[in-house]
């Protein structure tokens, strides 16, 4: 029975790791989302992995040469655990795939891919370079966060680009 499993690939190397582990009979999954790119007053929006150098990869661990992921171009290794993969949780895959539209996730209203808790960085605005953890996201694409501030939590609200997982 084949079980969602997770590669770690060498940095920038995701698109590079799924082909060639689909050229040896694989079935993966690369999530990802459309991301502002900002560069000398331009901005831009590129397709942007949803978890840097990891790849969903379907494995049937009794009758797939899995062991061939860990040498596949790419790939740095398959997570694994007493020389077995580490199986991904039943559904997860799936949520993420609901959530897909043309090949990229789009966050729907009410839904967020951060968790309450998680841990942000602010990359733009007065605040760059502290940290926050995530609270919620509204309808207008802008988080709600609990910015570490003068040695305590202050709650404040930031365009959703102004910040990034930490």
């Amino acid at each position: 029975m084949k079980q969602w499993c997770v590669a770690y690939t060498q940095p920038g190397k995701e698109i590079l790791a799924c082909q060639h582990l689909m050229a040896q009979g694989f079935s993966v999954y690369l999530p990802r989302f459309r991301k502002m790119r900002r560069h000398a007053r331009r901005v831009d929006y590129v397709l942007s992995a949803l978890f840097p150098r990891y790849v969903f990869v379907a494995i049937d661990t009794e009758t797939q040469r899995w062991r061939s992921v860990n040498g596949t171009r790419g790939v740095s290794y398959l997570l694994s655990a007493d020389d077995q993969p580490l199986a991904v949780p039943g559904g997860v895959v799936e949520r993420l795939q609901a959530q897909e539209e043309d090949g990229e996730i789009v966050p729907r209203e009410g839904l967020s891919l951060l968790l309450p808790g998680a841990g942000l960085q602010v990359v733009d605005g007065p605040f760059a370079g502290l940290d926050a953890k995530f609270e919620s996201m509204d309808g207008t694409q802008r988080v709600q966060l609990l910015l570490n501030f003068l040695g305590r939590e202050t709650r404040i609200c930031l365009p959703a680009h102004a910040v990034e997982a930490a």
